[in-house]
């Protein structure tokens, strides 16, 4: 039997990387959990990372953000062990989705006590996804945003960087197929999530979970600034009481098609291009969550 030992890797790169963990280690080891500690330069290092401690630990835990987690999905997913999540960057809409507090100490408590759930992963195109794909408006923010711009600006980067992608953003003929049914509109955004929370604390539905074995989809069509401002509080709740100018999916097969090729923001990050199929893994990847707090 493998003694409690958790593989801590701690992104560098991301807004909060440079945290003392200290605290961290000094929970985990008072509930008799040992730690190997690892600073990400790279996160593709991350699968080779795991190979190597894989016998001799119990647990990986993640300290980064939601693009650092994207990349450990597939190696923690292929080892078999549980996930723990260490908030360090700017949007954690994956930690938030579970409940998982922002304080580093608390989110250290959830590893040695916190239950195991196991919870859903989107996929599009063969990635896989946590939070949220999208095209538009969305990949316009991710073309405005970069490391050092979320190190200074924090949660602000985003609101700046939507301003700007706003004014250049275009729309867009796109087809979804929602469970074999097409429907055919134009858009500036469209976004597909898996679980509650993605775009640092945007809802995709008030009632979706990481856990409901479906995917959550909305299309915003063209529109005016004062237009989208008004819809702004459904957009950020996921309410979308008599929606206007936005158009609702949920189905456990997605597809979207575009007239001209558009690029994907995968939880974050631009990875690929439409057609874009997307799909639904059934409560598959173990994660820690708070004891008491049911995923949210």
């Amino acid at each position: 039997m493998v003694a409690q030992c958790a593989l801590i890797m701690i992104n560098n790169l991301s807004r909060q990387g440079e945290s003392s963990i200290d605290p961290v280690i000094r929970i985990l080891k008072n509930k008799d959990v040992d730690s190997i500690v690892i600073s990400l330069d790279r996160v593709e290092d991350i699968s080779r990372l795991i190979n190597r401690y894989h016998n001799r630990i119990d647990r990986i835990v993640i300290g980064g953000g939601d693009g650092t987690l994207n990349a450990a999905v597939k190696p923690v997913l292929e080892s078999g062990l549980p996930l723990g999540i260490l908030p360090l960057g700017t949007a954690n809409d994956l930690a938030r989705t579970l409940s998982i507090p922002a304080d580093l100490e608390e989110a250290a408590k959830v590893v040695t006590d916190g239950r195991i759930e196991m919870i859903d992963i989107g996929v599009v195109n063969d990635i896989y996804f946590l939070n949220a794909a999208s095209i538009g408006l969305a990949v316009r923010v991710t073309h405005m945003l970069d490391s050092g711009i979320k190190k200074r600006w924090g949660g602000l980067a985003y609101l700046i960087a939507f301003f700007k992608a706003f004014q250049v953003n275009r729309a867009f003929l796109v087809q979804v197929s929602c469970d074999g049914v097409k429907h055919r509109h134009k858009s500036i955004h469209l976004t597909v999530a898996n679980g509650r929370h993605y775009g640092r604390g945007l809802t995709i539905r008030d009632d979706a979970q990481i856990d409901d074995q479906k995917l959550h989809c909305y299309s915003l069509e063209p529109q005016s600034f004062w237009q989208l401002v008004k819809a702004a509080p459904s957009i950020v709740r996921g309410t979308f009481v008599n929606p206007e100018n936005i158009k609702l999916f949920e189905g456990r097969r997605i597809d979207i098609f575009t007239r001209r090729p558009q690029q994907i923001d995968i939880d974050g990050e631009l990875m690929g291009q439409t057609p874009a199929y997307f799909s639904i893994k059934d409560r598959i990847l173990p994660v820690f969550v708070p004891a008491k707090t049911p995923p949210r």
